[in-house]
């Protein structure tokens, strides 16, 4: 899933535990239950098919196919661009007794990503720290990251759970 949709959805999470441990914790269970539904990200135009582990995929690894390029740079920054525009919404509009866990929330939204996918230094780190190959393999499981040609289905997922979010922790603060 894309950074928006897991910073976004663990931001929501820990504003509604109201405590920034649960937050944390409850924005990094929920990592992984959203990279369990089927989404589209960088990684769909590496896969030849379904990619999810849990539902039996047992060619996981000849199911991937060539390496992050420019494509995958480009959505990784346009992603960004789109998390960094809804959080400044989101803080400007927020009460200033959230804006802390509103951001530890989804720093654990984001935290498997940010320690087990970045292409800037997680193979480095998984090499050198057996630890983290353990919990690549454990967070791979639970990925249904769709080819590029169901992007359709893919997006929808990211969609609904971004919208959600955003709902929650600015248009809900509106209108009720």
């Amino acid at each position: 899933m894309f950074f928006t949709t897991h910073s976004l959805a663990g931001a929501a999470i820990g504003v509604a535990t109201g405590n920034p441990y649960a937050g944390f914790f409850a924005g990094f269970l929920s990592h992984h239950l959203m990279d369990a539904m089927p989404h589209f990200d960088q990684g769909s135009f590496r896969v030849k098919e379904r990619r999810a582990p849990y539902l039996g995929d047992s060619n996981f690894e000849e199911n991937t196919l060539g390496a992050f390029g420019a494509r995958g740079w480009a959505m990784l920054f346009i992603d960004w661009l789109v998390s960094i525009i809804l959080f400044a919404i989101i803080f400007a509009l927020s009460p200033p007794d959230q804006l802390s866990l509103i951001l530890i929330g989804a720093l654990g939204g984001a935290f498997p990503d940010i320690v087990d996918t970045s292409p800037l230094w997680s193979p480095k780190l998984r090499l050198e720290n057996p630890s983290l190959q353990k919990y690549h393999g454990f967070h791979s499981y639970f990925h249904w990251t769709v080819p590029a040609k169901n992007w359709l289905l893919g997006m929808l997922t990211q969609i609904l759970l971004i919208a959600t979010s955003f709902w929650y922790l600015v248009l809900r603060q509106i209108f009720i």
